[in-house]
């Protein structure tokens, strides 16, 4: 009698163990889809922005629309990139105080 009580108790046991796997399981789940979303909205966020500032640089610099990558990055590799790169720092600056004026 006490060691079929003890086998039950063992059974008990056993299923209870399953159960709290299964769910540490599932919530281990939920969480990895957080992420991934999280992940995934950051991604596309970050892939709008890019495309809509690739757009605004092929508005202002029309000769680049029919330039392949390898030839924009090589023509932009003989700029001075870092002149460019502060006079449009500038410009954003002075559209940033006539923005909030």
């Amino acid at each position: 009698m006490e060691e079929n009580k003890n086998l039950k108790e063992l059974r008990n046991e056993l299923e209870q163990a399953k159960r709290e796997k299964l769910q540490a399981e599932h919530q281990l789940q939920r969480k990895k889809n957080q992420l991934s979303y999280r992940e995934s909205t950051s991604r596309k966020e970050r892939s709008h922005r890019l495309i809509i500032c690739g757009a605004i640089f092929e508005k202002y610099f029309p000769a680049i629309i029919d330039v392949s990558e390898r030839e924009l990055s090589e023509a932009l590799s003989k700029v001075d990139v870092a002149a460019f790169n502060k006079e449009l720092e500038d410009a954003i600056e002075q559209v940033r105080k006539e923005v909030m004026s």
